[in-house]
C-alpha cells in the first residue's frame, strides 16, 4: 500500500451484517417452528446455507481488497482462496465426508483427531491467518471485530470439536454464521483514503 494512502476503517458495515445476519435466523427459527433448531443444523439447513453464501461474498470482498491495495496483495488473495475453499466445504460437506468415510480408507481414522483433522486444520490456520490479519491492520476499533470474530469462531469449532458447552450444540451453525458476519463487516468496513 502507497504511504500516501492509509487504511481507514467504519464500524456501521460490521453492526448491518451482524443484524442481516440475526434476522435471517429469527425468521429460519419462526419458519421451523415447532422444531426450530433444524434450520440450524449443519447439513442442508437455512442456516447453513447462509454461512456457505457469507463464505462467498467474503471471498470476493478479499478480492475486491486485493484489487484495491486495501489489504497487501498476499493476504487478500490468501483470504479470497480460504474463504473459497471454507465456502465449498460449508455447501458441499468435505468434511463431514472426510470424518465419516475417512475409517474405510485410512486406517489412522480410528483416531479422533484424525476424523476431525480438517476442523483442528481450519482452526489452526484460521488463527494465524487472524493474527496476520491484526498485524495489518492498525485500526484498533477493526482489531477488535477481527478479534471477537476469531473468539466467536473458535468458540463454534469448540463446540462442534468437543461438544462443549452442551448448551449450544444444536446452535453451532449460528455461532459459525455470526462469526462470518463479524468478519464480512469488517472486510466492508476497511476503507483506503
Amino acid at each position: 500500500m502507497d504511504r500516501d494512502r492509509e487504511l481507514k476503517f467504519v464500524v456501521w458495515p460490521v453492526a448491518l451484517c451482524v443484524l442481516m445476519a440475526l434476522a435471517f435466523m429469527a425468521v429460519s427459527f419462526f419458519m421451523y417452528w415447532p422444531n426450530p433448531e433444524m434450520a440450524f443444523l449443519s447439513d442442508n439447513s437455512p442456516v447453513s446455507w447462509l454461512s456457505s453464501a457469507q463464505l462467498w461474498a467474503m471471498t470476493l470482498l478479499s478480492l475486491r481488497h486485493a484489487t484495491d491495495r486495501s489489504l497487501p496483495l498476499p493476504i487478500a488473495l490468501w483470504l479470497s482462496v480460504a474463504m473459497m475453499g471454507m465456502s465449498f466445504d460449508e455447501q458441499f460437506m468435505f468434511h463431514e465426508y472426510w470424518k465419516f468415510s475417512c475409517i474405510s480408507w485410512i486406517s489412522a481414522c480410528h483416531l479422533a483427531w484424525v476424523r476431525e483433522l480438517p476442523i483442528i486444520m481450519v482452526a489452526l490456520v484460521g488463527a494465524v491467518t487472524f493474527l496476520i490479519l491484526l498485524r495489518t491492520i492498525a485500526v484498533l476499533r477493526a482489531q477488535f471485530l477481527v478479534l471477537a470474530a476469531l473468539a466467536v469462531g473458535l468458540l463454534a469449532i469448540c463446540v462442534d470439536l468437543f461438544a462443549w458447552p452442551n448448551v449450544l450444540v444444536r446452535w453451532e451453525e449460528a455461532l459459525e454464521v455470526l462469526s462470518e458476519s463479524l468478519f464480512a463487516g469488517v472486510l466492508l468496513g476497511l476503507r483506503v483514503q
